[in-house]
């Protein structure tokens, strides 16, 4: 699974990185990174949406992991409000769970027989 997060991932900031591409690819960034990377993912789960919400998880708390680290580099080196940094943190965060998770859910669902 962790396999998969880190596809999901990699193919969230190649899509934020590329020049014109990234209109486009930081919203639809964690969808489509979900729509592949769980194919790439390992591992067993009873249900497509009990593994959907795992991959979402996983890929949150990375999302998490790196946004709070950048938020709370910037609280310290500068002086802007906290709540202007920490916001945007919890809904970038819980923005790419929920999509990567209906990403993750809709390639499954897609590659069901």
């Amino acid at each position: 699974m962790v396999k998969g997060v880190l596809v999901g991932f990699g193919i969230m900031v190649i899509l934020a990185l590329i020049p014109v591409v990234h209109f486009v690819g930081i919203p639809f960034g964690p969808f489509i990174g979900g729509y592949f990377g769980i194919t790439a993912a390992g591992g067993y789960s009873p249900t497509p949406a009990k593994r959907a919400l795992v991959f979402g998880g996983l890929l949150g708390s990375i999302v998490l992991l790196t946004t709070a680290t950048a938020a709370t580099v910037l609280t310290l080196l500068t002086d802007l409000n906290a709540l202007w940094l920490w916001v945007p943190v919890a809904g970038f965060t819980f923005y790419t769970s929920s999509m990567s998770a209906l990403g993750a859910m809709y390639s499954q669902l897609r590659a069901a027989p």
